[in-house]
């Protein structure tokens, strides 16, 4: 399954059902655990549920996943950035 496709099925069980966060993400982690799902970038997705569990917005916690490798996610987002804190994420700071 792409990337993309769990962040649309994330927002769409939030935004569009009403879902909670409490429910939806460890939905999501069910679902990418099942034996006929294959993820794109299982431990970018695994990384992401762990972060938004810990308070980050989901989205913002996969897009940050794709700069494990980086020095530094910047961002103009201040609650990103205070999201992250104390998450183990790569670190995240504004400009």
């Amino acid at each position: 399954m792409p990337t993309t496709v769990v962040l649309e099925s994330e927002w769409v069980l939030r935004g569009a059902y009403g879902l909670a966060r409490d429910d939806v993400i460890p939905a999501l982690r069910a679902f990418a655990g099942l034996a006929n799902v294959t993820l794109q970038e299982p431990e970018r997705v695994a990384a992401a549920l762990r972060w938004a569990e810990g308070g980050m917005d989901f989205a913002d916690a996969l897009h940050l996943g794709a700069a494990a490798d980086c020095e530094a996610f910047v961002t103009f987002d201040r609650r990103m950035a205070r999201a992250s804190e104390g998450l183990g994420t790569p670190a995240v700071r504004e400009p």
